[in-house]
């Protein structure tokens, strides 16, 4: 497999070829066709003396003048220049005479008798260097009674073929090698950032994915190539470290809740117990055991997120009446458990088409962030209502808000705010809101958080809005 580099050389020089060729091709045609115009002007002005002397039967005063006289059949009367056996007479010139036209003609001269005997070879060689002459065939009187030719061989042709071919032949042998050699410098130095890319590629690995590749000083297209490269391993590496800090986030919160299993366990060996104590083990690694299973269940979602096998289900959904019945529900549990009360304001015919168990975990995750931070005596509302094509919810709450430093961070995987922010004291996974967002950007929608400290916070989801039928 041959190199860029070398491709590039062979193409400048093939195309430096090329055109010297074409260079040459169109100086010799237009060059040609100028003498050759030239030369059917001189020999129609020496066709013109010569008709009215060879009309009246006299010697024509023309001299050095290459013609002869032929009869309509082709009969040659008299010549004088243009050897009579090595002109070939064309059928086309005999039937124009007839006709009463001129014809202009370029033949060669073989350079020896067509009679002669020799072999193919010399006779294509001899017809190959012959010298082209050009030849006027002129019909004398009306009607035609004979025909007049006047020749003139082509020698500027001739010198300006031998002229262009030996310039041509000089400046391929000394062109081409020099084209070579400047094409294969200035495609190693154009491939030069190239070169430096693939070795510093080559360098950078999972433990060193802040090495970038050098960004070439020009703004062209490999710089544009190194720019796109280093964007793609900005990509990579924030990639990488999000899924070493989700493994290392997971993997203290699956410890947590094992250590504490193991202990309990433990102390319960360690001495007889009784049956409430047994129980209340027992109850405690359950509860340990659910929050295992929710946090496994969340990083599946995760998960399948990443990886592009999210399945949802999209079908036309009232979301009016799924937001009731969540509010309705989590009503109750927010006044027994917590002492927070849960209005709503929701509007009707809040349509859209989305997956029912997706959608309904979005928003009781939503419901059950605010009841962790919404102290007793707080309230929740929930309001929807449809504004410009799209669905808009809103879950606010009056806890005691989040701290600016935590607002850009609260949808990141496992992050928790400050924990005093908590009303249950509870230690929570951190995903909720991650899974939230995932969930409404997988329904074409989006999330979005605004809080002042000491006042409570407000989560609004945008979703689009569809019409029935």
């Amino acid at each position: 497999m041959l190199s860029i580099r070398l491709r590039l050389t062979l193409w400048y020089t093939f195309v430096l070829m090329i055109a010297l060729i074409g260079f040459a091709a169109v100086i010799f045609i237009g060059g040609a066709w100028q003498l050759q115009s030239t030369t059917d002007r001189e020999i129609q002005t020496i066709a013109r003396q010569l008709t009215g002397p060879l009309l009246r039967g006299e010697d024509p005063l023309v001299v050095d003048t290459s013609y002869r006289l032929l009869t309509l059949d082709g009969q040659i009367i008299r010549s004088s220049g243009l050897p009579a056996r090595r002109i070939p007479i064309s059928v086309e010139a005999l039937e124009a005479a007839r006709q009463g036209r001129s014809w202009r003609e370029t033949v060669r001269t073989p350079l020896v008798p067509p009679d002669v005997t020799q072999a193919d070879s010399g006779l294509w060689l001899s017809a190959v260097l012959a010298p082209p002459v050009r030849v006027l065939s002129v019909p004398l009187g009306r009607p035609p009674r004979a025909i007049l030719q006047v020749g003139k061989v082509e020698a500027d042709l001739l010198r300006l073929r031998t002229l262009l071919i030996t310039t041509l032949v000089g400046a391929l042998a000394l062109g081409l090698p020099l084209a070579a050699l400047g094409g294969w410098w200035l495609a190693g130095r154009a491939l030069a950032p190239v070169r430096a890319m693939v070795e510093t590629a080559n360098r950078i690995e999972a433990e060193n994915l802040a090495e970038r590749l050098p960004e070439p000083k020009h703004n062209d297209e490999l710089g544009h190539l190194a720019r796109t490269f280093n964007q793609l391993l900005d990509r990579l590496q924030a990639a990488f470290q999000r899924e070493r800090r989700f493994t290392a986030d997971i993997a203290h919160d699956l410890r947590t809740p094992l250590a504490l299993i193991k202990s309990n366990i433990e102390v319960a060996l360690n001495r007889p117990r009784s049956a409430e104590e047994l129980r209340a083990t027992l109850i405690e690694a359950n509860g340990q055991i659910d929050r295992l299973s929710s946090l496994l269940d969340a990083a599946l979602m995760l998960a399948r997120v990443d990886s592009g096998q999210l399945q949802a289900h999209f079908t036309m959904l009232d979301l009016s009446e799924l937001l009731t019945d969540l509010v309705e529900t989590s009503a109750v549990y927010a006044q027994e458990e917590f002492g927070q009360s849960l209005t709503c304001e929701i509007s009707a015919q809040l349509w859209v088409r989305g997956d029912r168990d997706y959608l309904t975990r979005l928003f009781l995750n939503l419901l059950d962030n605010a009841m962790q931070y919404t102290p007793a005596g707080g309230t929740i509302r929930v309001t929807a209502a449809a504004t410009a094509g799209q669905i808009t919810v809103t879950v606010a709450d009056t806890g005691p808000g989040i701290a600016a430093e935590d607002l850009a961070h609260i949808f990141d995987r496992f992050y928790r705010g400050d924990k005093a922010r908590t009303s249950d004291g509870r230690d929570h996974v951190g995903l909720g809101l991650s899974i939230a967002q995932v969930i409404a950007h997988a329904h074409g929608g989006e999330i979005t958080a605004e809080s002042t400290p000491g006042q409570g916070s407000r989560f609004t989801v945008r979703l689009p809005r569809v019409t029935p039928g």
